[in-house]
């Protein structure tokens, strides 16, 4: 530890006096590199204050005590390392004063706060719980870092930060962040327009009897259609591509809303939702013509029973799909999704066929003329054109696993891929599909990261396969909507950096990002290699090791990253709590922010 100066020591003197008077803008009293610099302290002197411990200072607090009392020297020894040409000229009043403000930020727990961590060249120790803002026992916080990305330790240094309330009342900021969320607002937009169309129409149709078959088939099946079409590769791509390239000098107000293009999926559930909601009213219409005789052929009780069984899978599929059944049995919902609704769209032909040889025998006109003059019909042919297109695409690739530990696996392929691309692999092509996202690796091809996060994970992290099989277009992920903002915050806990890899190792990318990982055992779980691409792409990250140190509060670092480095958004890539949790508190307080958000 080095004394300071006596230039640096007067600096030092009047900013303690000034920070006890001058809080941050939100009530914290923090220090960091460019406070020191705004408030033109000596170099030796920011050194010392940023990397000082508790313990170090009380030593300096004792030696310059003893100075006091027997005069000055030209060196001074602390800790067993002796300084030369420097004078010390802190006061023991000083030390005890800035001991104590020490000690009273250190346990008091009134606000919501956390460690900011940062690199120092010496031993830093704590007793504040990062999680709980309470006192604990002592540890150490490492972090790796190198010369020439090899394994050279430091340690971290510890201040405490507020964070300022949210904003708005509780109910509206619920209102606005959750139960209206981007999502849900397209889920509405798109089903209150079709209630709306709903009404009119039984408005203008009041007798069941005279409601028209042919008009409630398109309009089932056109929401069905628009459901499917939204889910395809393609079109995801293309909606992101168009939106990633609105260019920095637009305004931040478009860009956040722009950004969220990710949440297309509600597009998906209100049409498929409203397109059920249709083909029940077509099952009524159906019984009721049958009831009166109004459908007499030979071919009525065929549809009757059509139409039944295609009622009950539309509903079992979009009741399985309600996220709390789908996360209780993802299995169930991706089985039913797929088998269901093939199922569904081949009783949806088999129905309009009955219905058009009806209409024949009673017009005369012939098949072919009956159904070239149905919207549905060829409705009915984009859809099932776009329900085989993804597996056209089928195929087997050959993977090099590398087993990074028991918990984390890497799949390397040949292939090169777009940058923020996701990649659905499968052991069976009838099986459970998982998407997984990718990154490119330096020498050509990419790589995929898989940790144990279920049965099928779990299995394939310990027995890894050489070859799987692919289907559809690689599909970007929520993380190319980064590409809309100057600069962004980046954070990441456990495989979640599998995904992040892909847009820090864009050489094309003109966005700059600092990046937070949590991760228990970064170096042991995931390897040198993939802590250095980080650091590759952000040489000043913050890599929590949560073996060494527990978890932080994730809340608190995000908020204080994002105002040190003047970003414009946050993105989360974690698990869904904590996603959420990210999401909706930087939100709350003014921040964009963005995550993934489970809809499939």
């Amino acid at each position: 530890m080095a004394i300071p100066t006596e230039a640096g020591n007067a600096a030092l003197h009047n900013s303690l006096n000034h920070q006890e008077t001058d809080a941050g803008p939100h009530g914290q009293v923090a220090w960091s590199p460019r406070r020191a610099q705004e408030d033109a302290l000596p170099e030796d002197c920011v050194a010392t204050y940023l990397h000082y411990s508790h313990s170090e200072l009380s030593d300096a607090w004792r030696s310059s005590a003893d100075l006091e009392r027997n005069g000055p020297h030209t060196h001074s020894q602390v800790n067993g390392t002796v300084e030369q040409g420097h004078s010390v000229g802190f006061s023991a009043d000083q030390f005890a004063s800035y001991e104590k403000r020490l000690k009273s930020s250190a346990t008091r727990v009134d606000a919501p706060r956390a460690a900011i961590i940062r690199n120092t060249k010496s031993t830093v120790s704590s007793n504040l719980d990062l999680e709980k803002g309470t006192a604990r026992s002592e540890y150490a916080h490492t972090h790796s870092r190198t010369e020439s990305q090899t394994t050279i330790l430091s340690n971290w240094t510890i201040e405490t930060i507020n964070v300022p309330t949210k904003r708005q009342y509780k109910l509206v900021r619920n209102i606005r962040h959750t139960y209206l969320n981007v999502y849900r607002r397209l889920f509405s937009i798109v089903f209150i327009a079709n209630m709306i169309g709903l009404l009119v129409y039984l408005l203008a149709n009041r007798n069941v009897t005279k409601f028209s078959l042919s008009d409630l088939a398109t309009a089932a099946s056109s929401n069905i259609c628009v459901a499917v079409l939204i889910r395809q590769d393609y079109i995801v791509n293309f909606l992101f591509k168009i939106f990633w390239r609105v260019p920095h000098w637009a305004p931040l107000r478009l860009r956040r809303m722009v950004a969220k293009v990710y949440e297309n999926g509600g597009v998906h559930s209100g049409s498929a939702v409203a397109g059920t909601i249709w083909f029940i009213l077509l099952t009524i219409a159906i019984t009721a013509d049958f009831v009166h005789g109004i459908l007499n052929s030979i071919t009525s009780i065929p549809v009757l029973v059509l139409t039944y069984v295609l009622v009950f899978l539309l509903i079992a599929i979009a009741t399985l799909a309600y996220p709390r059944f789908r996360f209780l049995s993802h299995n169930t919902f991706e089985y039913t999704h797929r088998f269901a609704g093939w199922l569904a769209v081949g009783l949806f032909w088999a129905e309009i066929i009955l219905l058009a040889n009806m209409t024949r025998e009673s017009t005369g006109q012939s098949m072919g003329q009956v159904l070239i003059h149905l919207p549905t019909f060829w409705i009915l042919i984009i859809i099932t054109f776009h329900i085989i297109l993804p597996w056209l695409r089928l195929r087997k690739w050959h993977f090099n696993p590398v087993q990074l530990s028991t918990h984390a696996l890497r799949l390397k392929f040949a292939q090169n891929l777009p940058p923020i691309s996701g990649l659905a692999i499968s052991e069976f092509p009838l099986g459970e599909w998982h998407q997984f996202a990718t990154f490119p690796n330096p020498g050509g091809g990419g790589s995929m990261i898989i940790s144990d996060a279920g049965d099928w994970t779990k299995r394939n992290v310990l027995n890894p396969r050489t070859r799987y099989w692919v289907r559809g277009l690689p599909r970007t992920g929520v993380l190319g909507m980064a590409f809309c903002f100057r600069k962004v915050i980046i954070v990441t806990t456990g495989s979640g950096i599998g995904p992040c890899l892909s847009f820090l190792g864009e050489p094309r990318r003109k966005t700059v990002c600092r990046v937070l990982w949590s991760t228990p055992s970064p170096l042991k779980t995931y390897g040198h290699e993939i802590q250095n691409m980080v650091l590759r792409a952000d040489p000043d990250a913050v890599i929590i090791d949560t073996r060494e140190s527990g978890r932080p509060d994730m809340v608190a670092i995000t908020y204080n990253m994002f105002l040190e480095a003047n970003a414009e958004a946050v993105f989360c890539i974690s698990n869904p709590k904590l996603t959420r949790k990210i999401v909706y508190a930087m939100e709350t307080r003014g921040i964009p922010a963005y995550g993934p958000v489970w809809d499939s």
